[in-house]
């Protein structure tokens, strides 16, 4: 079955002008006929009102519960959970806070062990044995003596 633009337009509960609009971009499908009407499929244009019925108050329109659907029982069970995760989350950072600690404190250490290791090193390359040198003899050094 298919539709005029007038037809369509009160089967879908929408105006004219509206529908037109929609067929001209591309939301509505619709054949052209020799006389410049348009023939609309039925299908097509329950599935243009299912996509377009807000616009329609009297179409479809979702309610929205004003109260959650839960128990008090559910709820309480629910905020006993949160204080629980809450209080899990407070531990954790403390625990992250003291392992921060902890590595900074390694940090140090570290650098101090090998500030220490470099002075070590000097040491023993001070340690070494010296060798003196004899101080070269000049040309009269080497003549007399």
């Amino acid at each position: 079955m298919s539709y005029t633009l007038g037809e369509a337009a009160k089967a879908a509960d929408f105006s004219k002008p509206t529908l037109s609009r929609a067929i001209k971009k591309g939301n509505l499908s619709a054949k052209r006929l020799d006389d410049g009407s348009y023939s609309i499929d039925a299908a097509e244009l329950e599935r243009w009102k299912d996509a377009n019925g807000h616009r329609n108050g009297a179409v479809k329109r979702i309610a929205t519960p004003t109260e959650t659907p839960e128990t008090p029982r559910e709820t309480s069970a629910l905020q006993a959970e949160v204080e629980k995760l809450r209080a899990q989350i407070q531990s954790d950072q403390r625990e992250r806070g003291f392992l921060e600690q902890r590595i900074e404190d390694l940090k140090e250490r570290a650098e101090r062990a090998e500030r220490k290791e470099d002075q070590l090193h000097a040491l023993l390359v001070d340690l070494r044995p010296q060798t003196e040198a004899e101080p070269r003899k000049g040309f009269w050094g080497r003549l007399f003596g």
